[in-house]
């Protein structure tokens, strides 16, 4: 009797240990799902363009100001970030990625900027990565487009489409995923605005920004209502 015991028992924790390393594999298979869902350390899960909270690269200024690869006809492309002349937008597209196909066709007709000197430079992975063949069926005649494995590293992409907007001295003033051009045009019109607030500016360009905001609001420079007290009029 003691021995069936002992046998029931001996069978009834193996039985356990098998469960309980189910149970464990499937834990790490669900953190290894998230985790290429783009899950973080917060705990926020990017799952393609839908997330409000994607991760990022965390680049302030951009870590590299020259992107060179190759272009669609096998030759070297150079652009510069840092040519003081407006912002870039760097779009990273991918010819396989069907949230992508959308931006490729916004890019083929007459799509609208978030400000009228920002550029757009598209870059996909190189020609040992990416179907140089696929991507100039898709890519737009008058957009630069340049391809490399190395700039894609450098950035740390983290997922397609991804944007980022640079200003001309080569800081990131923006950058995210979009699902829709619209929803694009809003996240980068709202980081140049950012980038544009008195915070970022020195002396000179807030007393200018200032004045710009008064005239504005119909009040120009040296008007007797600037030199008021308030507490005069009560």
């Amino acid at each position: 009797m003691t021995t069936a015991v002992l046998v029931i028992e001996g069978l009834v924790i193996v039985l356990l240990a098998i469960l309980v390393a189910g149970l464990l594999k499937s834990h790490a298979e669900i953190l290894r799902q998230l985790h290429a869902l783009g899950a973080g350390e917060d705990g926020s899960v990017t799952v393609g363009a839908r997330s409000t909270r994607p991760r990022t690269t965390g680049f302030e200024s951009a870590p590299a100001t020259t992107l060179i690869g190759s272009d669609l006809g096998g030759g070297t492309l150079s652009v510069s970030l840092e040519h003081g002349q407006g912002n870039t937008l760097l779009a990273f597209l991918s010819s396989g990625c069907l949230s992508c196909q959308t931006f490729w066709s916004e890019f083929n007709g007459d799509f609208e900027l978030p400000t009228p000197d920002t550029r757009t430079v598209i870059v996909t992975k190189g020609p040992g990565s990416e179907s140089t063949a696929k991507v100039s069926q898709l890519a737009p005649n008058r957009i630069p487009l340049l391809m490399s494995d190395e700039v894609w590293d450098t950035f740390r992409v983290p997922m397609t489409p991804y944007f980022l907007l640079v200003d001309g001295d080569g800081m990131v003033i923006g950058e995210g995923a979009a699902s829709s051009w619209r929803h694009l045009l809003g996240l980068l019109r709202q980081s140049a605005v950012d980038a544009a607030a008195p915070i970022h500016l020195d002396t000179e360009g807030r007393r200018q920004f200032t004045d710009s905001q008064l005239r504005n609001a119909g009040i120009k420079p040296g008007d007797p209502s600037l030199y008021e007290n308030p507490l005069e009029k009560q």
